[in-house]
């Protein structure tokens, strides 16, 4: 009887795992059989379709035994490992038995090849799993035909606004928002120039756009800047030239369109003229009078960047005037534009400064010059202003707003020793925020940026090193070798810098390296203030090795040396690394 019993479940469950395995895309092929613990897809190429130009392969895959890797496999031979932890909500809500697996975070992956490396006619593809036992299983075998005959449509995504497929919801949007994704051709996304027929190398204003449509309600309004980094896409297709600078964004001006549902769609033409839409979203567009205020960012000081003076103790200032030409001055800059549609009250009427949430300078009350009271490569400088200043990166970004976004600048000069006698500053963290008016008396200032700030005292007068980090942005992926870019000054000269990630020395810039006091001319037109040479020759360069680290965020601190071995901790800033490991 036992035995009986025994026999009648095994069928049972083999026939159960064979229905399964048919159901839910489970094959037996591979160096270990998969089981009931595996459940994948693969969602493109679909079996024993015709292929050219950049071949998407994309998928899923869910095991609890972890899985660490995914080789993609042309005629049996492996091409390239996929890009996995890609978010798959719709995999997730589908298959909930999976939560908490350990390793995929998000069970998406996706690969590429190009259909020219390979010849005409039929092929088999599958993919490789292999798992953090040391187990490997061959999946998805499938034949596909290559026609390289045939021109390929742009292929892209459109990231934002996001899939309500994938989400759950259609996006609410307002003011300005960006439309965000990525496009790829094997031969190359269109260009065009505007106005039409201008030269970039004699014309200021003659813009280089990719024939990339931002279309709404299947209306064409107007051309997404591209290519942009795009790192992740470079990670999934490896073998196309670009791949790293393929992004785009356009920032759409919803204002001009009614409240309601529209469609947003995003268009790219190949140089051979053939065209694909890349993605469509309805959207709910609701803008009223809190959604569309002003808004901008403060370019400079980065965020915990640092303020300076030489004495930071002392009475309340007595003279009630700021700047003495015996201090230290730092400054603060940013743009920023008004996107109300009532033309009544459309624009900026005053910009405002806050330490500590202390009102400290006004563009309405005093801007102009800073006079002769001054150190020396400030006298006479015009401050504490806005809409003096070209912004042609912001008219760029945001063409629709016209010069609103090309005078959009504001710059002011504080004096922080003047503010720590006065009690607005202190020693250590401090905040600073910049609002702004608008036509409309009855708005409150709006704040557009907020952020932290380090005072430091340096009763020595060796003023520390200060700079800007330009390259990576906060909270940028990275991949492989990276360019560190920026500039640093030390009136001390700076002699070595030091790049530090999570607290260990990955390598040092010394002064004879080439790569340390380059010549920036652009920094000493932006701030003549600072003296030459420092003005000049004060740009670094450092390749940063990615691949030794985990993926995942890392925290890159740089260190300045000067002469006299004073060492300023200058730029602590968050960055992803994302290179399969």
């Amino acid at each position: 009887m036992h035995r009986n019993h025994g026999t009648a479940v095994a069928i049972l469950v083999s026939i159960l795992v064979a229905s399964l395995a048919v159901a839910g895309g489970i094959t037996r092929r591979g160096s270990a059989p998969p089981t009931i613990q595996t459940t994948f897809g693969i969602e493109s190429p679909a079996p024993n379709e015709t292929v050219s130009g950049i071949v998407t392969v994309k998928g899923f895959i869910l095991d609890r035994r972890a899985v660490s890797s995914i080789t993609l496999l042309i005629d049996g031979a492996p091409l390239h490992d996929a890009d996995l932890n890609q978010a798959r909500p719709d995999v997730r809500w589908k298959y909930p038995k999976y939560q908490g697996e350990p390793f995929p975070i998000e069970p998406g992956f996706r690969t590429s090849f190009l259909a020219s490396n390979f010849s005409d006619g039929p092929h088999t593809l599958a993919v490789r799993v292999r798992l953090a036992s040391g187990e490997s299983l061959v999946v998805g075998e499938r034949t596909i035909y290559v026609d390289n005959g045939r021109n390929q449509a742009p292929i892209g995504e459109l990231d934002s606004p996001r899939d309500p497929g994938a989400y759950g919801a259609h996006d609410q949007i307002s003011g300005v928002f960006p439309i965000v994704g990525w496009a790829l051709d094997d031969t190359g996304i269109r260009k065009r120039s505007t106005p039409p027929g201008c030269n970039p190398s004699t014309d200021k204003d003659c813009l280089i756009l990719a024939d990339i449509d931002v279309m709404v309600d299947n209306t064409v309004v107007a051309q997404a800047m591209y290519p942009l980094p795009r790192p992740d896409v470079a990670n999934a297709y490896p073998d196309v030239v670009g791949a790293y600078n393929s992004g785009f964004t356009m920032h759409l001006d919803t204002t001009r369109f009614t409240n309601g549902f529209h469609t947003i769609s995003v268009r790219a033409w190949d140089t051979q003229g053939a065209s694909r839409i890349l993605g469509e979203r309805r959207v709910w567009i609701e803008n009223n009078y809190g959604s569309i205020g002003p808004f901008g960012r403060i370019d400079w000081p980065m965020s915990n960047g640092h303020f300076f003076s030489c004495n930071c103790s002392g009475p309340p200032p007595i003279s009630g005037v700021e700047y003495d030409p015996e201090h230290h001055l730092d400054w603060v800059t940013g743009w920023v534009i008004d996107q109300n549609d009532n033309w009544q009250y459309q624009g900026i009427v005053d910009v405002e400064l806050y330490l500590n949430n202390v009102l400290v300078k006004r563009h309405a009350r005093d801007c102009g010059s800073l006079g002769t009271s001054v150190p020396a490569g400030w006298q006479n400088v015009v401050a504490n202003c806005y809409g003096l200043w070209e912004r042609p990166d912001i008219m760029y970004l945001y063409p629709q707003f016209l010069w609103d976004a090309k005078y959009s600048q504001f710059f002011f000069v504080v004096d922080t020793e003047y503010w720590l006698h006065a009690g607005v500053l202190r020693q250590g963290l401090n905040i600073l925020d910049v609002r702004v008016r608008t036509k409309d008396p009855l708005r409150q200032p709006v704040q557009i940026d907020r952020i932290p700030i380090v005072v430091e005292c340096n009763t020595n007068v060796d003023y520390p090193a200060y700079g800007d980090l330009e390259r990576p942005q906060p909270m940028r992926d990275m991949r492989g070798m990276e360019l560190l870019k920026g500039w640093v000054v030390d009136f001390n000269w700076v002699t070595q810098l030091k790049v530090w990630v999570d607290g260990h020395l990955d390598g040092v810039l010394s002064e004879y390296s080439g790569k340390l006091r380059m010549l920036r001319m652009d920094v000493e037109l932006r701030y003549p203030w600072l003296p030459y040479p420092h003005s000049r020759y004060n740009g670094f360069e450092y390749g940063l090795d990615t691949t030794k680290y985990t993926d995942g965020v890392h925290t890159l601190v740089l260190e300045a040396v000067d002469r006299a071995g004073n060492s300023t901790y200058w730029v602590q800033r968050p960055v992803r690394f994302d290179n399969h490991n």
